[in-house]
This record gives structure tokens, C-alpha cells and sequence, in this order.
């Protein structure tokens, strides 16, 4: 979960709206096209892609930094229910651990 959120070698928090490093311009076309310059807040985007297969610009071939923010890059910033469910689950996960512990 801390990658998730940010600890990690880029520094993005992967999930939109969160953080003060998150996602501006994920691949996500209710994202894009609501006339709202943030993008809808709670996705998790695909981070770093060392295959880099679409044709975005990346800054760097390192593996755990090959991310880039913008709506070009499918293989890095698309919002998919693959990620966002296993989100889901890790986030479930986590607070009945927390709630357990309290107890």
C-alpha cells in the first residue's frame, strides 16, 4: 500500500485525487472529456510500465520509473477495473487487519 501511495521511485501517489503528487492526466475518457481539469478522484492508474508500449514520451528506461502522467500513456496511466479490484481488495484487507487489532 505505501507504493501505492507514494513511496516509491517516481514519488506519484498512483491513486487520482490523493496526495499531493497523484495522477493529473490519467488514460481515462470520463476523466477527460467532463470539463473538469482534475480528473475523477479515487482511480488507481497502472504505474510504472518498463515495456513501455504505447508511444508516450518517457523520461527514463529505469523499470520501477518508466511512468508518465499524461492521457497518451495506456501502459502506464490507464485506469483499469484490474487494478482498481485488486485496490479494493488490499484497502479491505487492511482495515479488517486494523479493526482486528483494535479489538
Amino acid at each position: 500500500m505505501d507504493y501505492i501511495l507514494g513511496r516509491n521511485a517516481t514519488g506519484f501517489c498512483y491513486v487520482t485525487g490523493l496526495g499531493t503528487k497523484s495522477p493529473e492526466h490519467p488514460h481515462h475518457r470520463l476523466s477527460a472529456s467532463d470539463d473538469i481539469k482534475a480528473p475523477i478522484p479515487g482511480f488507481l492508474v497502472g504505474g510504472p510500465n518498463p515495456g513501455q508500449q504505447d508511444k508516450a514520451f518517457y523520461p527514463t528506461a529505469s523499470p520501477d520509473e518508466s511512468y508518465v502522467d499524461t492521457e497518451d500513456s495506456y501502459a502506464s496511466n490507464e485506469v483499469a477495473i484490474n487494478w482498481n479490484a485488486a485496490l479494493v481488495a488490499l484497502s479491505s484487507s487492511l482495515d479488517a487487519l486494523a479493526v482486528d487489532s483494535v479489538k
